[in-house]
């Protein structure tokens, strides 16, 4: 006569992944299925369940983590993109203002000259600082766990 051996699969999947946000302890896992506790403890011990369910915790985390980085670094993006557009819309701007001189429908000056380097200077930075920022993204240079230092 063969002992028949307990399958303990379902316990240690809902022992390691829970439901929801809600872990049970072996004496919960015991009481559900009907084991004993000593027994189940052993099972656990001996297979690692608490550390696989440490795993799957800092897994999800991690996840999470990732998660919201990739809304804040598609945003970013969408910044930088935003930031490119107003740029090249100045520089538009200045173009038409410097045709207006030219074509002698506007008169020209040093203040408006003034204003003009002024302007392009800034619409250069402002691209130069939001190319860098799309480089840094797409190098993978900014990530989720480029602020962690402790892990």
């Amino acid at each position: 006569m063969s002992i028949k051996r307990i399958d303990y699969k379902e316990a240690r999947e809902y022992y390691i992944k829970g439901e929801g946000d809600e872990y049970p302890s072996l004496y919960d896992v015991a009481r559900e299925f009907k084991y004993s506790l000593s027994t189940l403890r052993k099972k656990a011990a001996n297979e690692g369940w608490l550390k696989k369910r440490k795993e799957r915790i800092s897994l999800q985390e991690t996840m999470e983590m990732r998660k919201e980085f990739m809304g804040k670094a598609t945003k970013l993006s969408n910044v930088a993109f935003n930031a490119i557009s107003a740029a090249e819309y100045i520089i538009g701007k200045i173009k038409e203002e410097q045709n207006d001189i030219e074509n002698g429908k506007k008169a020209f000056d040093v203040n408006i000259a003034s204003k003009q380097i002024w302007s392009l200077n800034q619409a250069m930075s402002l691209v130069e600082k939001a190319q860098l920022t799309l480089d840094e993204i797409e190098n993978g240079n900014m990530s989720p766990m480029s602020d962690i230092g402790f892990i």
